[in-house]
């Protein structure tokens, strides 16, 4: 059986600079639209024209730069915006309106106002009215995790009914689990006889974003909407570089393929943190300063032996940067010696580096930081032990 293939919905330049105190400027949105399109996503959210006059300038000149990527933008199911955003895609060389509406109880009733007859009703005709203005025009039923199901349903049919090409749902809120995900498409897949294909939006706010996505996608979603970094509102979205990178090593699995390049990863995350002002946990999966950096002695020793034993991934594979190694209260013997022959030296008997490990181990405990090597050379001598020079690795 051949791969299935998923799109990567890119919506870094929208709901990514949803982000509190995130800004971008037009010439900024214009760079990541630029990298976002060489990295290989497939749809890139532009933004929301209904912001205003700034966000309509940067969507313009997006379309003009975007080579290989449909650009699509956010709508509401108004005629008046529905038109706005036809004018502003009409450069585009492929379009995709994104409409999109509430469909919880919750929702409905408190930021609404509306009665689900209204809501239908509202959806209905801007999706008709949509219909035929754009390359391809998708439907997303906002919170929809948290609305009934019945309703749910038949939204979903009746946007296909009115000519959507798409439909999707939202975990708005980023409380589903995983098992709810994949009852949720499965349940949806059936409900439209497979006229459309299903896409999902993950919020990750019980930090289930990633692991919501690729419930989804083992259900049989076509497309996943994503952020690099996972940048977004309150806790962000399912980051583009973890789902990717999870499609990738369980590829035998999964058997789905995408069409990013896995060598501009590292840069594409580099460019959004830098051009977003933001910067990212040091243990956030992949891109965090700790993601491939090791200090445990048993770890070193094994990592030395094979960077295998404990990286299920070589970093340089992804252009991200390799984390090394670190000195402190964890350190084993393994790490000591490749320290020092890294920077030329070597203990001139076992028992000397037992002694420096030993050492080593007592200062970092009780002082902090991590030694670097020439700090560890130094701090060799100064404790007596004796150091050889030799050839440096």
């Amino acid at each position: 059986m051949p791969d299935r293939y998923i799109w990567i919905y890119d919506t870094t330049l929208r709901d990514g600079e949803q982000a509190p105190g995130v800004h971008l400027t037009p010439e900024k949105k214009v760079r990541i639209a630029r990298a976002l399109d060489e990295a290989g996503v497939d749809i890139i959210e532009a933004g929301f024209p209904a912001n205003g006059r700034s966000e309509q300038k940067a969507i313009r000149m997006i379309c003009k730069e975007v080579e290989n990527a449909t650009v699509a933008v956010l709508s509401r199911p108004i005629k008046s915006e529905i038109e706005l955003c036809e004018d502003i895609l009409s450069r585009a060389n492929s379009s995709r309106l994104h409409l999109w509406i509430a469909t919880s109880p919750i929702h409905m009733e408190h930021k609404l106002k509306l009665v689900p007859d209204d809501v239908m009703e509202r959806t209905m005709v801007g999706i008709r009215h949509a219909s035929g203005r754009f390359d391809s025009v998708h439907f997303t039923a906002e919170d929809a995790t948290r609305s009934h199901l019945d309703f749910l349903t038949d939204m979903m049919r009746e946007a296909v009914r009115s000519g959507v090409d798409l439909v999707s749902v939202a975990d708005t809120l980023g409380c589903a689990l995983p098992e709810h995900m994949t009852l949720l498409v499965q349940h949806l897949i059936g409900a439209v006889k497979g006229r459309v294909p299903i896409g999902v939006h993950c919020h990750n706010d019980l930090g289930l974003a990633t692991a919501n996505t690729l419930a989804a996608i083992r259900a049989g979603a076509k497309q996943v909407d994503v952020t690099v970094t996972g940048i977004g509102e309150r806790a962000g979205n399912a980051s583009l570089e973890q789902v990717y990178v999870s499609l990738l090593f369980h590829e035998r699995h999964l058997k789905v393929k995408t069409g990013i390049d896995r060598d501009k990863l590292g840069s594409l995350c580099n460019l959004i943190m830098e051009e977003m002002g933001i910067s990212v946990p040091l243990y956030q999966p992949l891109i965090g300063e700790n993601a491939f950096k090791h200090e445990s002695g048993i770890h070193v020793h094994g990592m030395l032996n094979n960077p295998m034993t404990y990286e299920f991934v070589d970093p340089k594979d992804f252009g991200i940067s390799e984390g090394g190694f670190t000195i402190g209260k964890h350190t084993g013997k393994a790490a000591v010696r490749f320290f020092l022959e890294r920077n030329g030296y070597a203990a001139a008997r076992e028992e000397e580096l037992n002694r420096l490990t030993e050492a080593v181990k007592e200062r970092t405990a009780e002082k902090g930081p991590f030694l670097t090597d020439d700090e560890l050379v130094e701090f060799a001598r100064k404790n007596g032990i004796e150091l050889v020079r030799r050839g440096v690795v």
